[in-house]
């Protein structure tokens, strides 16, 4: 009797894990899915902001000083002029590389935090080019992302980064990693000579020069 009320547990937990699974996956793909048309109709600031809202971060625009973290507090005009983002928080959200797509030709994006996403991974990179070949990408924090060390090394291509954080990142835990950092670190001051670089969770391994 205990054997089979064992192997009826077992199989109830299986179940409820599966559809937690399976419910995940459904929300992660219906609030990263890419709205072409969307895009087209209204520009690329307004859509991406309701990605990040979509996944509970929050954002900024051009012309305040405040956190928008409400769909109701987005400009209800969709063709304002005033709409610039600049600003994203996405720490803790289940954004995707995949959403990244919806900034990649956004060219005023000044920060853009990403810690903890689960969901990112190297693909997403290549979108950030918009605003970091504008000049206006300054920080950029993907710490505790899956971006490997092939990722990491495309960052060093985002030339405007004053800052970027990078620290427990899968990348930076890789055990082929040189234990102290210190190939990727020269690579990456080489290649990012004015920006702080934080290698280890709260540890600046370089400063500004």
């Amino acid at each position: 009797m205990t054997t089979a009320c064992t192997r009826h547990l077992i199989r109830s937990d299986l179940k409820r894990t599966c559809c937690r699974n399976i419910v995940g996956y459904a929300r992660r793909w219906k609030n990263n899915r890419i709205d072409e048309q969307r895009m087209k109709y209204m520009g690329p600031d307004k859509p991406a902001a309701e990605w990040i809202l979509l996944n509970r971060g929050r954002v900024k625009m051009s012309n305040s000083n405040k956190w928008i973290s409400s769909f109701w507090d987005l400009p209800q005009d969709n063709f304002s002029t005033d709409f610039k983002l600049t600003h994203i928080d996405a720490s803790n959200t289940e954004v995707t590389s995949t959403g990244f797509r919806y900034i990649k030709n956004i060219p005023y994006i000044q920060s853009a935090v990403f810690s903890n996403c689960k969901y990112v991974y190297d693909d997403a990179i290549q979108h950030l080019h918009g605003s970091a070949d504008s000049g206006s990408l300054k920080v950029l924090n993907l710490s505790k992302t899956r971006i490997s060390v092939l990722g990491i090394e495309q960052l060093a291509e985002l030339k405007s980064l004053k800052h970027l954080d990078i620290s427990d990142c899968v990348g930076m835990l890789d055990p082929h990693l040189d234990p102290n950092n210190s190939g990727l670190l020269a690579f990456l001051k080489a290649e990012l000579p004015k920006c702080t670089i934080v290698l280890q969770s709260g540890k600046v391994l370089q400063d500004k020069i």
